[in-house]
C-alpha cells in the first residue's frame, strides 16, 4: 500500500513578492533616506553589492526585514553612471557613461522589491520628491523578478 504524502513548502515564494519601478534623479541613498523617513523603515545598505560578469559596476542594495509587519524590503540600483575624462581637448572634459543590471529597463533607476505591497505604498513611494514615475513591474518582465532573489 502506497501512501500519498505532501510537503508543506513554507520559503517564501518568488511571486509573492511585488517589483515596483522607479525613475528618478535621485541617487539611490537618498532616495532611500527619504523612503525610510516616509514609511518609516530602516533599510541599510547591503554589505555586497550586485556585479556584472562582463563590466566593472556594482549595483548598491538595501535591505530591511520586519518581523513585525512580516515584510521585506530591497531597493537595488539598476542603473549606474560613471565618468570618464577625456584626453581629447573637445567642448567636454569627460563623458558619463550608464551602464544597467538589466538593459531591457533602460529607463528604470532603481527596484524595489517588497513583500505585500498595496496601493497606499506605491502612491506614496510616487510623492517622494524628485520621483518621475513608480509602476509595478510590467509581467513580461516577471522573470527579473526570479534574478532579485537572492
Amino acid at each position: 500500500m502506497n501512501m500519498l504524502t505532501h510537503k508543506l513548502d513554507l520559503a517564501p515564494d518568488v511571486h509573492d513578492q511585488d517589483v515596483m519601478c522607479i525613475h528618478t534623479t535621485l541617487p539611490a541613498y537618498l532616495f532611500v533616506f527619504r523612503l525610510n523617513r516616509l514609511l518609516g523603515l530602516s533599510l541599510s545598505r547591503s554589505k555586497e553589492d550586485l556585479t556584472l560578469h562582463s563590466a566593472s559596476y556594482a549595483f548598491a542594495v538595501y535591505e530591511y526585514e520586519s518581523s513585525v509587519m512580516q515584510q521585506s524590503w530591497r531597493v537595488v540600483e539598476n542603473r549606474r553612471t560613471a565618468s570618464h575624462a577625456l584626453d581629447s581637448g573637445g567642448l567636454f572634459a569627460q563623458l558619463d557613461q550608464s551602464a544597467f543590471l538589466f538593459p531591457q529597463l533602460d529607463r528604470v533607476d532603481l527596484l524595489v522589491c517588497v513583500t505585500d505591497l498595496t496601493t497606499s505604498i506605491q502612491k506614496k513611494i510616487q510623492q517622494i520628491a524628485h520621483v518621475l514615475s513608480c509602476y509595478k513591474l510590467p509581467k513580461n518582465q516577471y522573470k527579473i523578478k526570479e534574478l532579485l532573489t537572492f
